[in-house]
């Protein structure tokens, strides 16, 4: 029987430590910068429960401008998933910092193409997860009776994609899909950048 898969959601996942090896200087720069940043600013409050959030005004700082870079020229490799003739170039980066029970609530990215989330500062899944929901409104929880007699998921019937990531991780996806990070249970912070990204 033929079969046709219909309406791919697609993750990409890279560690920012195969971009150079200045990668753990370059990190502490903006750890520094982060920090010294929510000893100054109040933040801002969207989906952060907790924590500090600063504005998403990153890129104008020098110490962010090298990421920003790689952002871009790894999200021009993703463009053509896209659209086939143009490319990104801008980005909206802010920074989360996530201290013990800290949480962002689901939410999704309006009016971006494609984003994401760089770990900073991060020591295994006590410190939170990322989790992915399905955007189909029919999908497979909607429907309980059916869904619980599933032993084991699959594309097809798996709603929930969690990831576990690693300090140097980035972390792409399309700006409407559904996610939350899980509260931090340990006493260390957590630390990641996020960024939108558009064509223009």
């Amino acid at each position: 029987m033929e079969e046709t898969k219909l309406f791919f959601t697609p993750l990409w996942r890279h560690n920012m430590r195969e971009n150079g090896s200045d990668w753990v200087s370059r990190r502490n720069a903006m750890l520094e910068k982060i920090y010294a940043l929510m000893k100054a600013e109040e933040g801002v409050r969207k989906t952060n429960f907790g924590g500090w959030q600063s504005d998403d005004d990153l890129f104008k700082f020098d110490e962010f401008e090298w990421l920003l870079e790689n952002i871009i020229a790894l999200g021009n490799t993703l463009a053509p998933e896209f659209c086939t003739n143009k490319q990104f170039n801008d980005g909206h980066l802010w920074a989360n910092v996530n201290g013990k029970g800290n949480f962002n609530a689901m939410h999704t990215h309006p009016e971006s193409i494609l984003s994401g989330t760089v770990y900073l500062k991060f020591d295994g899944e006590e410190q939170g997860i990322i989790e992915f929901f399905d955007a189909r409104e029919g999908s497979p929880t909607a429907h309980w009776q059916c869904y619980t007699q599933f032993e084991e998921k699959n594309l097809l019937t798996n709603d929930v994609y969690s990831v576990v990531p690693k300090e140097g991780d980035i972390l792409f996806f399309p700006g409407w899909l559904k996610h939350w990070v899980s509260p931090n249970r340990s006493d260390e912070d957590r630390v990641s950048i996020s960024f939108n990204m558009s064509i223009q």
